[in-house]
């Protein structure tokens, strides 16, 4: 592996630019933005092919071996994306890397070694929620959002969530839509928008 191709970026690329490349594959292939989606395994891949990649750069930077973007280590002084500092111990920013490396069932054994913080229950629904367990994961974020009301990363994770919950039971659960999205009608407007483009 080629860890400059898989980045997008040169062999002589500054400092800079490796972050500011490796941000944006990060923001492009975050594992919350494939939940319930069925390129989630695919982009799990992507993100640990990412890590690796930034990892290897800044590792090679680190250790001196004749690269022109300095020496100052990984991104943040901490290895890459999801890998900060990853000691192995029970702590909720060790739980917080597993998670955004998808390792959800570490992460939850992780979390039963530690007091049940509103941190705790917060970690708790994003791991419930990235396994696609809604219900669970929206019990967990009301506790946090109720021991830490001012915390707005609690209150963002439990809206999202309710919003995401909300268009399953809507829409994904085939309910009472009035015959909106059935499948006559797909096709019928697939094959008027044929018409339209083709014709």
């Amino acid at each position: 592996m080629n860890p400059y191709e898989v980045l997008g970026v040169s062999e002589d690329a500054d400092e800079e630019t490796i972050k500011k490349a490796y941000r944006a594959l990060v923001k492009k292939y975050h594992p919350d933005k494939y939940v319930n989606n069925p390129l989630a395994d695919l982009a799990s891949e992507k993100i640990k092919e990412i890590n690796k990649a930034y990892d290897m750069i800044m590792n090679k930077a680190s250790s001196g071996q004749g690269s022109s973007y300095g020496s100052q280590g990984s991104y943040g002084g901490q290895g890459g994306y999801g890998q900060q500092t990853y000691s192995g111990q029970a702590s909720f920013q060790n739980v917080r890397i597993l998670i955004s490396q998808s390792r959800i069932p570490e992460a939850m054994a992780m979390l039963e070694k530690l007091p049940r913080t509103a941190e705790w229950y917060y970690l708790s629904g994003r791991a419930r929620m990235q396994i696609g367990w809604y219900d669970q994961a929206i019990s967990f974020f009301r506790t946090a959002v109720n021991m830490e009301p001012d915390n707005m990363e609690y209150r963002s994770a439990l809206e999202n969530v309710l919003n995401r919950n909300r268009t399953y039971t809507s829409v994904g659960t085939g309910g009472n839509l009035s015959g909106c999205c059935s499948p006559c009608n797909i096709c019928t407007a697939c094959m008027c928008l044929d018409c339209l483009c083709c014709g």
